[in-house]
């Protein structure tokens, strides 16, 4: 029978038998498979039963659902397949008796040789791997052979060990890939796997810092002073990530460039070498190994096997940016979508805009709409059937911003402020504005005909709007910010959703003449607002233009 073994940070792992039932995981309480897992969202994924098939779907979770190091939508399971929920939840999926698949959803395809092939060296390894390893480490004689026999079948049988050997470290070292997503860990995970098949007593990993470009030494074993600058296996280490290539020191006797060196005679390194963690002809840095056994010596055997787990733990490396700038992708998409409209959210994320404090000055049209007479509504009204008023209020207004491309900057109190040209910008936005604000006291004369049949109160609303310059940015702390914009024809456009009378939209004269051949309005006047001193031009706006 299929099942799902299924591991928690500080819990007790379980297991879900799966009997062909559909079953959904997250953390809220109405899943079929309520988990407890940070990063597990409250309706994570779901698996189906699909023409024969185990399908696993994710629903849009915030830190993502992974099989076997792929963050996907929806895949086809096999057995022994990997499974993250987030970087916290662990997931192994077994189905010891079903037929494995490969690959996505369509077309399933034919059962994968890849998985089949992956059953049987699991099974061989398994069975010869001690004798194997034995053999192939250091090239070790064979015995109880026949004279005849002994020096063909033996050379076979130690390249024999030694294939295997590589096969296995490989093999290991690809188990890396799955592994959590904490880098320190996985590093750590990463030196220790190395330096134990490559028999290395010490050894460190240098990796590019992202800000600077500067190589820095991010974990290490038994190293002591070795790691200072201008010492020879930073030296090694330095060179082999700057070329992009292997460096061996395969015996410090017959090596002129770091054989000779002080350092390495104080410590007796008999041999040394280094790997650049290289991936899709990046360098991420490089990995450093050495050893004083008497008479250890690394050979090019060694270094070709070096530089291919180098390889593997590179895109283990590589695998945890990624994932990192996955989980920060979608926290910054979710903190847009409070206030962007989806279509508008795309676009900002293709733009690849950082979340960060500060603002740039622009041209950008503020809207203000206000509930006339709220305090009076808020009297009459239990607090709880005023919320759910306020609610319906707030969704309706700020479905209608979102369908012509605003932004919504903030609720405050009763009033909805809105900013059309920020974060990104449209030749349209003042005429974007004005539709969208005519459409919101439409669709409050809907809703109120709607309250009246229900005994509820009546909303009117003002709204006011302006078109100048502003700081639009980030406000607030590096750990929460908001999105507004800030500035004098701010202030002008909340000035005049003051003046507004229920049902109306006033605008004034720069948005005017952005809107004028567009829509019928009508002058209300040169009105002084209070706190300004000189006098603004106000228009009504009565309808569109036929």
């Amino acid at each position: 029978m299929a099942e799902l073994y299924i591991e928690q940070p500080g819990l007790t792992p379980f297991t879900v038998p799966l009997e062909g039932q559909t079953i959904r995981l997250g953390r809220a309480e109405d899943n079929d498979v309520v988990l407890q897992a940070d990063e597990v969202s409250r309706h994570h994924a779901t698996l189906e039963y699909r023409a024969g098939k185990l399908i696993l779907t994710d629903l849009k979770s915030m830190n993502g659902t992974y099989v076997n190091r792929q963050r996907i939508v929806e895949r086809a399971l096999s057995d022994q397949d990997d499974i993250w929920l987030g970087s916290k939840c662990h997931i192994l999926y077994r189905d010891p008796d079903g037929h494995a698949t490969l690959g996505l959803l369509e077309p399933y395809g034919e059962t994968s040789s890849i998985i089949q092939d992956l059953d049987v060296i699991r099974a061989e390894m398994d069975r010869i791997g001690n004798s194997m390893t034995l053999i192939g480490k250091r090239g070790q004689g064979v015995t109880g052979r026949t004279p005849a026999l002994e020096e063909d079948a033996g050379t076979d049988i130690v390249g024999i060990g030694r294939a295997y050997r590589r096969l296995a470290a490989l093999y290991e070292a690809s188990k890396l890939m799955a592994s959590e997503f904490d880098l320190g860990k996985r590093l750590s995970d990463m030196l220790d796997k190395v330096m134990a098949v490559m028999e290395a007593e010490r050894g460190f990993v240098m990796l590019h810092d992202n800000q600077t470009g500067r190589l820095a030494v991010r974990m290490a074993r038994q190293m002591g002073h070795e790691l200072e600058t201008g010492s020879p296996s930073m030296g090694i280490a330095e060179k082999a990530a700057r070329d992009g290539e292997p460096v061996l020191m395969a015996n410090r006797d017959l090596d002129d460039q770091f054989g000779g060196r002080a350092s390495i005679i104080q410590q007796a390194i008999t041999s040394a070498m280094c790997a650049p963690l290289k991936t899709e002809g990046r360098v991420l840095g490089s990995i450093y190994l050495d050893t004083s056994r008497p008479g250890a010596v690394f050979t090019n055997e060694d270094l070709e096997l070096f530089t291919s787990l180098a390889a593997q733990s590179a895109m283990a490396i590589e695998n945890v940016r990624l994932y990192r700038e996955a989980v920060e992708a979608e926290k910054t998409r979710a903190n847009l979508g409070r206030f962007l409209s989806p279509s508008i959210v795309e676009q900002v994320m293709k733009h690849d805009t950082a979340l960060r404090l500060g603002g740039d000055k622009r041209v950008v049209t503020v809207m203000f709409c206000d509930i006339r007479s709220f305090t009076a509504i808020a009297e009459r009204i239990a607090p709880i059937d005023l919320v759910m008023l306020l609610n319906q209020h707030f969704t309706a207004m700020t479905e209608i911003i979102f369908q012509h491309a605003g932004t919504l900057d903030k609720f405050i109190g009763d009033e909805v402020m809105a900013v059309f040209g920020a974060p990104l910008a449209a030749p349209d936005d003042a005429e974007q504005c004005v539709r969208a604000a005519m459409a919101m006291q439409a669709r409050n004369e809907e809703l109120n005909a709607l309250r009246e049949s229900a005994g509820q109160p009546t909303f009117e609303v003002g709204i006011g709007i302006n078109t100048g310059e502003t700081v639009a940015g980030y406000v607030g702390s590096p750990d929460r910010m908001e999105f507004t914009v800030v500035g004098d024809s701010v202030n002008v456009a909340r000035r005049f959703c003051a003046l507004a009378a229920p049902g109306q939209v006033v605008i004034g004269e720069a948005t005017f003449q952005m809107v004028e051949r567009v829509f019928e309005a009508r002058p209300i006047g040169s009105v002084l607002l209070k706190g300004k001193s000189k006098t603004k031009h106000g228009y009504e706006v009565l309808r569109l233009k036929s």
